[in-house]
């Protein structure tokens, strides 16, 4: 059913992972000059060498971890399609992480700038631990079901 508790933490691992579209990941200073990053390009970037450029795979990445757990929620007849689900999307976060990691790293030599990791970067982390939540809870719901079905 969408009230079970898996469907609590599946739509607060959305919320979180959709969180860091609207705030900044990445602060970079270089002198006077700086500019953020989120997931969808670059704030304030006074550099030439960042005109026109968008981190698409923090985009892409973000954007499936929030399909994958908002599409999970309504598969709750399957309990196995929604690990599974489930399991991707923490798969997808974790690749998110990468790609954060990747970029910041090459803006950073790019650019010649420092690079300070903001609190935005930890609300995918939190996601990453709500969806291990429901994995859990979904686990455990399906041995429920499992066990009511041996009583029978």
């Amino acid at each position: 059913m969408i009230q079970r508790i898996q469907s609590i933490y599946l739509a607060l691992a959305a919320a979180f992972s959709a969180f860091p579209f609207f705030v900044p990941l990445v602060l970079f200073t270089c002198g006077d000059k700086w500019f953020s990053m989120n997931n969808v390009g670059y704030d304030g970037a006074q550099l030439a060498e960042m005109t026109g450029r968008h981190p698409y795979g923090l985009a892409v990445w973000g954007i499936a971890v929030i399909v994958l757990a908002l599409v999970s929620i309504f598969t709750f007849k399957n309990r196995k399609k929604q690990v599974r689900l489930t399991n991707w999307a923490i798969f997808a976060n974790i690749l998110w992480y990468v790609a954060l990691v990747c970029y910041a790293f090459s803006v950073k030599s790019r650019t010649n700038t420092d690079l300070h990791f903001e609190i935005g970067c930890l609300f995918p982390l939190v996601s990453l631990i709500v969806l291990f939540l429901a994995r859990k809870a979904i686990k455990h719901d399906d041995a429920l079901v499992r066990a009511a079905d041996r009583i029978r």
